[in-house]
C-alpha cells in the first residue's frame, strides 16, 4: 500500500462513482479500478459495494473508517512535504492565521511582544475563518491560529487559551436599553437584532446564549463577520451579543453591557491552535512566546466584567 492508493480510494469514496473519479485524477477507469482492489487485497476487507457493472459504488462500514484515517494521513503528507521544502529553503518566518476579534487586542500585543523576542523572525498574518484555520494547520499551510473556541473541532491539534471575557450585549447607543446597568435575554429577544447568516447558526450556537436558551429574536439584519456585527449595531440597526473582545474596540455609538441572567455563566474564548508534529524553531519560539506573554497578562483570561 502506498499513498497513490489512498488518493484513489479517497477520490472513489467522495465521487460515489469510478467514472467521476478518474476524471477528477485525470487517469484511466480499469487502473483505477485495479489500484482499488489491490488496496482492498492489501487490507483484507472490502472498501466499497459496487453497483451492477462496477461504475457506481457505495462504501462498506470497513470504507468509511478506513476513509477518515486515509484523509488523515493524506495531509499529514502534505504537511511533511510543506515543512521539508520551508526547511530546506532555510525559511525563518511563521504564519499566524486568526479570527477577526483577536486583532481587538490579544494578537497585536502577541505580535509586538514576538518581535522584541526574535526580531529577525518574519510574521506573516492571515485572517480566516476557524474551520479554515484547523483545515490548513492539518495541511501544513499554516503554523499557528487563533480560533473562537467552540466553533470548530480541534481534533489533532494542540490548544492553548489566550483570551477569555463573557459574551456581551452590543446595544446602539441611543435606545433607552443602553442606558441600564445590564440587560436580559428576553430584553434582547424582543429588540431589533442582528445575527450570523442561517448556514452559520449551527456554529453561532456554541457561541451564542440566545439560542441556547431557546429564545426567537425578531431578525433586522444578518452579518458573518463580528466587525460587520459591530457597525450595524453603531449605526443604530439592531443589537446583537458578541465575544466579550469586543469591548477592546472602544467603537463610538455602541455600549456594552453584561447581561444578567445567563445561566450557566457563559464566555467566548479565543484559541491558539498549532500541529505539533514537525515544528520548526521559529514556530516553537512564537508559541513559546505567546505562552509567556499570556501567563504574564493577567488581564487577557480576565472575567471581571461579568461580576462587575
Amino acid at each position: 500500500m502506498d499513498l497513490r492508493h489512498m488518493r484513489h480510494f479517497v477520490a472513489v469514496a467522495e465521487e460515489l462513482h469510478f467514472g467521476r473519479a478518474a476524471q477528477r485524477l485525470n487517469m484511466a477507469q480499469p487502473p483505477l479500478s485495479q489500484s482499488i482492489r489491490r488496496l482492498e487485497a492489501y487490507l483484507g476487507v472490502e472498501l466499497l459495494n459496487r453497483a451492477k457493472g462496477g461504475v457506481s459504488v457505495s462504501i462498506t462500514p470497513a470504507g468509511l473508517s478506513f476513509l477518515a484515517q486515509a484523509r488523515r494521513t493524506l495531509m499529514q503528507a502534505e504537511f511533511a512535504t510543506t515543512m521539508a521544502r520551508r526547511a530546506a529553503a532555510g525559511a525563518a518566518d511563521v504564519r499566524v492565521s486568526f479570527v477577526g476579534p483577536a486583532l481587538y487586542r490579544v494578537l497585536p500585543e502577541l505580535v509586538v511582544n514576538f518581535r522584541e523576542v526574535a526580531p529577525s523572525t518574519q510574521v506573516h498574518l492571515f485572517e480566516r475563518s476557524s474551520a479554515e484555520q484547523t483545515a490548513g494547520l492539518l495541511a501544513g499551510e499554516l503554523d499557528v491560529g487563533i480560533v473562537i473556541a467552540g466553533t470548530t473541532s480541534l481534533e489533532g491539534l494542540e490548544q492553548r487559551v489566550i483570551q477569555r471575557k463573557p459574551m456581551v450585549a452590543a446595544i446602539p447607543a441611543g435606545w433607552p436599553l443602553a442606558a441600564q446597568p445590564s440587560v436580559t435575554l428576553a430584553q434582547l429577544a424582543a429588540q431589533p437584532f442582528i445575527q450570523p447568516p442561517q448556514k452559520y447558526l449551527e456554529q453561532a450556537a456554541a457561541v451564542n446564549p440566545l439560542q441556547a436558551r431557546g429564545y426567537t429574536p425578531v431578525i433586522t439584519q444578518e452579518a458573518a463577520q463580528v466587525d460587520t456585527v459591530l457597525s450595524l449595531v453603531g449605526a443604530g440597526l439592531g443589537c446583537s451579543i458578541v465575544m466579550g473582545t469586543a469591548c477592546d474596540t472602544r467603537l463610538g455609538g455602541i455600549v456594552f453591557l453584561p447581561i444578567s441572567d445567563l445561566v450557566p455563566v457563559r464566555r467566548s474564548e479565543l484559541v491558539m491552535i498549532w500541529q505539533a508534529e514537525q515544528m520548526s524553531e521559529a514556530k516553537a519560539m512564537f508559541i513559546e512566546a505567546a505562552g509567556a506573554y499570556v501567563a504574564a497578562t493577567p488581564s487577557l483570561l480576565d472575567d471581571s466584567f461579568l461580576r462587575g
